[in-house]
């Protein structure tokens, strides 16, 4: 007769633990689920209602929203943009029947640029009371804005700080008679020309009458041409014949990229050009050599588009959890010159900048 088998207490526990581990194995190699492509599912959506158009700047805020609707697995509602091509200016009524619009469908978060605070915070405030977060993006970062709103916070650029950032960097380079072109109206734009005045230290407020022989100080030009961003060449027509009647000015800030890069060409020769937001076109402007764009403001709109989904997830998926207290949290700004271009160059590229 064979001798017993019989397994030691030791030996016992060695061989259940390798059956467990045997087991284990192969469950996690057949029956484990894998992740989406998506980044999780998500039971919520999101309506993203903004002021702008499809151009160059608001591509990009719609491109940041979507990839963090992928990113989170949360569907966001049609992307709605008040100003249609050929319009002069955005159609605040429009956006404010939108906004109703995403109430009425009952989402579970409204992104929107509060670009009418006196049409819209009304509005906006009534989401808020039917347990429908809010956050602002891009216009209406501002404290009070915010509080009518009854918004959770506003992802943007503080326009004052961004004015009064240019203004330091031209009083630094001795280019203080400065000209802050408005393209559309808007108070956004307004506080960006303001803030120019205070970086210069000339006051509160850019001036709105001629411009004086000489600076520190800051002129606004409000262009009369209709939707003037689509027509740069005819806007920058203006802005030259101003410059020759007004030979003291040797600074111009543009409050839109295709402006300021159109005028780029036109201008005389002692005049610094400086513009909000990149494009390819301002890269190029800013990596030639010499550069014939002197800075541009990045307000990195792509964080405009991607927190606000982010902020909106976290806060339906876990208990109201909120950013912002009441205030801004910024994306900008950030000056960009010929020095710094290259770092910011693979975002432009990819779209995401």
């Amino acid at each position: 007769m064979a001798p017993s088998t019989r397994l030691t207490p030791g030996r016992l526990l060695t061989a259940l633990l390798a059956a467990a581990l045997l087991i284990a194995g192969c469950s996690s190699s057949s029956s484990a689920p894998k992740a989406s492509a998506g980044g999780g599912s998500c039971p919520y959506t999101f309506a993203l209602i903004t002021h702008g158009d499809n151009g160059n700047f608001w591509s990009v805020v719609y491109k940041g929203a979507k990839d963090a609707a992928k990113d989170t697995g949360c569907k966001l509602s049609e992307t709605y943009g008040s100003q249609q091509q050929g319009q002069a200016e955005p159609d605040d009524n429009a956006e404010n029947a939108q906004i109703q619009n995403a109430i009425n469908a009952k989402v579970n978060g409204i992104i929107v640029s509060d670009h009418a605070p006196s049409v819209m915070n009304g509005t906006l405030a009534a989401a808020a009371d039917a347990g429908i977060p809010v956050v602002l993006v891009n216009a209406g970062c501002d404290d009070a804005d915010i509080a009518a709103a009854k918004a959770i916070t506003c992802v943007g650029q503080p326009e004052q700080l961004a004015g009064k950032q240019a203004g330091q960097r031209f009083a630094k380079e001795n280019a203080s008679n400065v000209l802050c072109v408005i393209h559309q109206s808007g108070q956004n734009l307004l506080d960006r020309c303001d803030g120019i005045a205070q970086g210069l230290g000339v006051g509160a407020k850019c001036g709105t009458g001629s411009a004086p022989a000489s600076g520190p100080a800051c002129t606004e030009l409000i262009l009369s041409t209709p939707n003037a961003a689509s027509n740069p060449q005819q806007a920058t027509g203006q802005v030259t014949s101003y410059l020759q009647s007004h030979p003291g000015i040797n600074a111009v800030m543009t409050l839109n990229n295709a402006i300021g890069q159109a005028l780029v060409t036109g201008k005389p020769a002692n005049v610094k050009i400086a513009t909000f937001d990149l494009s390819q076109d301002v890269q190029n402007d800013l990596q030639a050599s010499p550069p014939t764009m002197d800075f541009a403001v990045d307000q990195q709109q792509y964080l405009q588009g991607y927190l606000p989904v982010q902020f909106l997830y976290v806060y339906n998926k876990h208990e109201g959890n909120a950013v912002g207290g009441g205030t801004t949290v910024a994306s900008g700004p950030k000056l960009v010159d010929s020095s710094n271009i290259k770092t910011v160059a693979a975002a432009i590229a990819a779209g995401d900048d």
